[in-house]
């Protein structure tokens, strides 16, 4: 039987109507809806002052300007993509990386700790995954050396330690609504902070940039629609699932290249013009409509990983996350770190199990970033392991317990 696919954007028809008939109207820049979408997400999380922005990556710009002096370290995870590390380049830091602990694919707090200095302009944690860093720790350390936080929490919309969302223990916190987050504008994100200054400073940069072009927006919105009928489960297992399929088992590049992120990671010491842009108030009213539904889709996730959870930990060479059940993780995915990885993927294709391997890289060893470079051997061995078991909320329990009966076999445990 075949599966359902590994990923599905959280698009909906209505999205998609609505976008055509705000472009249809010349509605698309009209309005105060980004305004709107900030009161709502100061009001949901609890925050001062929230700045939309039109992309993440520039919110961690901004950000990074607004903190530090130029020449200033920045320290951060490696296992990101490579463009965070640009955003720190840009804007006139020093990127130093921290090794991850073993088991979450998170920064460690302790190696973050032992690195700051004199010349630490701020420190930036990523909750990759959904999963909330050791925030209160970082948080308390970081105070206590007069070191700016900033959150990465671009995965991790509507994730708490302790009833607070993440994204608000620092100085700053970024979140994305980029085609694949839990809120899904195709585009975008926001910046958070408590602070009336920093808020006013990030706020009259990003001011000032232009409108974003509605061409490239809708250059996304098709990339969407062409995803959502490629993962359309009737298409996707007639048809693509077959494709793709084919490609992994026989190593074909062509196909392999059209699942596969980041593929050929470049320095960048200037930020391109392209991304100096400000978030349309059309972004803004689709994550509106989209907020009420968070909450329920991470109860959706959290069931899926306890079944991931509970079906595999038994089988020490996976390496599973850790199962937390309060909302201190989302499970964006149910990342595991087997040592085969290549050899299980390849089970679980011919078996018929559509699921990927992660395709961030320990950016403390690229070539594009050998000055930066530091030996992080967790880093390393979770760049090399990772496999992202889906969670999305219209996955269905039958696939994730196929899922875990594959896996299972392969082990030898069926």
């Amino acid at each position: 039987m075949q599966p359902l696919p590994r990923y599905r954007i959280y698009s909906r028809f209505r999205d998609y109507r609505a976008i055509a008939s705000e472009l249809l109207t010349g509605r698309a820049n009209r309005g105060d809806s980004t305004r709107d979408l900030e009161a709502a997400v100061e009001k949901e999380n609890d925050v001062a002052h929230a700045i939309c922005v039109a992309k993440a990556r520039v919110g961690i710009f901004v950000a990074i300007r607004a903190l530090i002096e130029p020449g200033q370290k920045v320290i951060l995870s490696p296992y990101t993509i490579s463009d965070v590390i640009n955003m720190v380049i840009c804007a006139g830091g020093v990127p130093v990386f921290a090794d991850l602990e073993p088991d979450t694919c998170n920064v460690d707090p302790a190696d973050v700790e032992q690195l700051i200095d004199g010349d630490t302009g701020a420190v930036m944690i990523t909750h990759l995954h959904g999963l909330a860093c050791d925030v209160e720790r970082i948080a308390a350390f970081c105070r206590k050396r007069g070191v700016p936080l900033i959150e990465d929490s671009a995965q991790a919309f509507g994730t708490r330690v302790a009833g607070r969302r993440v994204g608000t223990f620092g100085d700053v916190g970024i979140y994305s609504f980029g085609q694949y987050k839990n809120l899904n504008a195709f585009f975008g994100g926001m910046i958070v902070t408590p602070n009336p200054d920093l808020a006013a400073r990030m706020r009259a940069e990003i001011d000032a940039f232009p409108i974003q072009e509605i061409g490239y927006y809708l250059s996304k919105v098709v990339a969407g629609v062409a995803s959502d009928l490629a993962t359309w489960p009737p298409l996707f297992k007639s048809l693509t699932y077959r494709v793709f399929r084919y490609g992994f088992l026989n190593d074909v590049g062509v196909l392999n290249s059209q699942v596969t992120v980041d593929i050929d990671p470049q320095l960048k010491r200037e930020l391109p013009e392209s991304y100096l842009r400000r978030m349309t108030p059309m972004q803004a009213r689709i994550v509106l409509d989209q907020l009420p539904d968070v909450d329920d889709h991470i109860r959706a996730r959290i069931a899926f990983a306890k079944l991931y959870h509970d079906g595999l930990n038994d089988i020490p060479e996976l390496g599973l996350p850790p199962l937390r059940t309060d909302f201190s993780h989302m499970y964006t995915y149910f990342p595991i770190q087997p040592e085969d990885r290549d050899a299980l993927l390849r089970h679980l294709m011919r078996e018929r199990r559509d699921m990927a391997a992660q395709h961030l890289h320990n950016c403390a060893d690229l070539p594009c970033f050998s000055e930066f470079h530091r030996d992080c051997e967790n880093a390393r061995r979770t760049a090399r392991s990772v496999i992202l078991l889906p969670t999305y909320p219209r996955y269905s329990q039958v696939d994730v317990e196929r899922n875990i009966a594959s896996i299972r076999r392969y082990y030898g445990r069926a």
